[in-house]
């Protein structure tokens, strides 16, 4: 825990973790009122060069954790770019397998850390490439933050051809996923991005 705190603190000094219950799930997240003034130069560069993620609950997967444990299991789960864990943290607790994989070493901390204050546990990847089993369903919560992570789906089907998208930044399905609706979910903490990132669109890509 102490890693994460000042990992925060390195980018925002001011920063801390909270535990923060996000439905049945405790997540350390930034605490809610956190410095909102303009940053130093520097240390915006820092926050910007490597934003933490994974100090925040995003709304794909928080909505997704809420939603997905009354769904069928599918059989192994992988949750990518897993970020706090809280997906993978309630999956477990509904008895689900379930594998994390986050490309971000401090993200990987986050899940454990916060996998264990929920009295759970799962392997946490750094790639897809560490699994070694069949997955039933490889689940994108959150996954285009980075517009350009659209260009990856098709290899990822060839990875697992059935795949969950949960997004608050798409508005149209991409080819080959079914809309299954739309549904709101507001980032914790807040950052007073008002109501245009809570609606969050959910698509899926069957074998």
């Amino acid at each position: 825990m102490q890693l994460l705190e000042e990992a925060v603190q390195a980018r925002i000094p001011q920063a801390r973790l909270v535990p923060t219950r996000v439905g049945s799930v405790l997540l350390h997240l930034l605490q809610s009122d956190f410095p909102r003034a303009p940053l130093d130069p520097d240390v915006a560069r820092a926050v910007w060069d490597s934003p933490p993620y994974w100090a925040f609950c995003w709304p794909g997967g928080g909505w997704l954790s809420q939603w997905l444990p009354q769904q069928p299991c599918p059989g192994t789960v992988v949750d990518l770019g897993c970020g706090s864990g809280i997906l993978s943290i309630a999956l477990r607790l509904a008895g689900w397998k379930v594998i994390g994989v986050d490309s971000d070493p401090e993200a990987r901390l986050a899940s454990a850390v916060n996998a264990r204050a929920n009295g759970v546990e799962f392997p946490v990847l750094a790639s897809l490439e560490e699994i070694q089993e069949s997955v039933g369903l490889l689940v994108l919560a959150d996954f285009l933050y980075d517009p350009a992570n659209l260009a990856g789906l098709e290899q990822l089907a060839r990875f697992c051809p059935n795949l969950l998208l949960a997004d608050c930044r798409l508005r149209h399905p991409p080819p080959g996923f079914t809309p299954l609706g739309q549904h709101h979910f507001r980032i914790v903490p807040d950052l007073d991005w008002g109501d245009e990132f809570t609606q969050i669109f959910l698509a899926r890509r069957n074998a």
